[in-house]
């Protein structure tokens, strides 16, 4: 999410980006200031590895889904495609994505008047924090270069999901070089089907509904940790600054296909944090899993390209299957 470090945006943020659009048409203006906030540093990168990202295989007597851990955001030139998963691109009947423009299935809630709705009826984040907190709330405003009123009548979670995505974004990685961009234009070219595993108004609906006291307090207590300088320890408490190729570790290691043991969000294990990881981790996952089930009643070869993270951590996508007797076995 947001201002996270840039692999994290890699992770997940072709869902956010679709889903926010919509939401700055609605509500917002783009941050003008924002592209000025950072400077930009160009950090070359060597891959002297041949790609071989991870890929798992759920199946039975007549029916294959195969599951990619992807990167939604790419510098250009980075090389992440195997043979096996060429093959297995050649193979597959359709893709299946978290979101996409190209399902026109996809997004049946109406978020807008959802959204419209709860900010009519709802008090400024401003005016549930203390009066310490509400001056360091309007700094992170202002450092993201959105208006203060427009982030500030958001539901907590929203508003920081909107700073953070457009604040301080990385500018070497670009959705058009994205695992999931790259994948759609194939199966477009060969008139192939593009599914979206999810409605995407749906999980947004699922953090704007979220404005608790609890929330509030904790918003309260990370301002006040919050230097008031940089915005990355912010959004990620576990940030840490790389330069130069160690700054592309994370897509290195994904594209070689080596699972970290955990991740999340961001935020801590404080409320806001356990929201985020709940909502956008833990849940999407435990529905992912019932639509692969669901899957196996038809035949045929479906390929799912969704965010590297979501095979990660104690509520990995992987475990979620488990947990519904199905075998996902990794094969590269």
């Amino acid at each position: 999410m947001a201002c996270l470090p840039h692999h994290l945006h890699g992770m997940t943020g072709q869902f956010f980006r679709i889903a926010l659009a919509a939401i700055f048409t609605l509500l917002l203006a783009a941050p003008a200031a924002a592209q000025h906030l950072r400077p930009h540093t160009h950090h070359e990168f060597t891959q002297d590895y041949e790609p071989s990202p991870a890929i798992w295989q759920v199946s039975d007597e007549d029916t294959t889904v195969y599951l990619l851990g992807t990167m939604h955001a790419l510098p250009r030139g980075f090389r992440w495609r195997s043979a096996k998963l060429n093959a297995i691109i050649a193979e597959a009947d359709e893709l299946v994505v978290e979101t996409s423009r190209f399902d026109p299935s996809a997004d049946v809630l109406n978020v807008d008047a959802k959204l419209k709705a709860r900010i009519a009826n709802r008090s400024s984040t401003s005016s549930r924090l203390s009066a310490a907190g509400r001056e360091r709330w309007i700094a992170l405003i202002a450092r993201t270069g959105f208006g203060f009123d427009e982030i500030d009548k958001l539901p907590i979670l929203l508003g920081l999901l909107t700073m953070g995505m457009m604040g301080e974004a990385d500018d070497q990685s670009f959705e058009a070089y994205g695992v999931e961009s790259v994948l759609e234009q194939e199966f477009l070219r060969r008139e192939s089907p593009i599914i979206a595993i999810e409605d995407s108004g749906e999980v947004m609906y699922s953090l704007f509904r979220l404005d608790t006291a609890a929330l509030v307090d904790d918003l309260d207590s990370k301002l006040m940790a919050w230097n008031g300088k940089s915005l990355m320890p912010f959004f990620d408490v576990g940030y840490v600054e790389r330069s130069a190729d160690d700054y592309w570790r994370m897509e290195h290691r994904w594209a070689q296909g080596i699972l970290e043991a955990d991740f999340s969000i961001g935020f801590g294990d404080g409320p806001i944090g356990r929201a985020f990881d709940y909502n956008l981790l833990d849940r999407r996952n435990t529905s992912w899993a019932r639509w692969i089930e669901m899957r196996l009643q038809d035949p045929g070869t479906a390929l799912v390209a969704v965010g590297a993270g979501h095979f990660e951590g104690p509520a990995s996508l992987l475990i979620k299957l488990d947990d519904r007797g199905l075998s996902a076995n990794r094969i590269d």
